[in-house]
């Protein structure tokens, strides 16, 4: 049996249509995810920016004879703000908390170490 050759065979209008509005719909979603991935992405770099500078300012300061009191700067586009407070002092040793705000934009970070030091002969209470 030979089959007929039917020269209207194709899709409809209506089966394009649908076709299309379905790969737009999962073009939408794709394009959204993304968007909200690449901020992610933003977010996630400038939080590991903030953390080197965090470390950088911390070893900086620390290397240096610590006294208590705030020092503010700014640095790569980000406010900072460095508390120093003195602690107690035990066996011939000065503990100090730093604490270090970081912000830029709406993003604010908090960081904070202790910090211990010899006292020098001056300095025994």
């Amino acid at each position: 049996m030979r089959r007929a050759y039917n020269s209207q065979s194709g899709f409809t209008l209506i089966e394009i249509l649908a076709a299309t509005a379905l790969l737009a719909v999962v073009l939408g979603i794709f394009m959204t995810s993304m968007g909200q991935s690449m901020q992610l992405y933003t977010k996630d770099e400038l939080k590991t920016r903030m953390g080197l500078l965090a470390r950088s300012l911390i070893v900086e300061r620390a290397s240096d004879r610590l006294e208590p009191g705030v020092t503010t700067g700014l640095q790569d586009g980000i406010d900072w703000r460095l508390e120093c407070t003195e602690g107690e002092v035990q066996s011939g040793v000065q503990l100090f908390q730093l604490k270090l705000i970081l912000r830029h934009a709406d993003i604010s970070e908090s960081f904070s170490t202790l910090r211990v030091e010899p006292l020098s002969q001056g300095r025994y209470p």
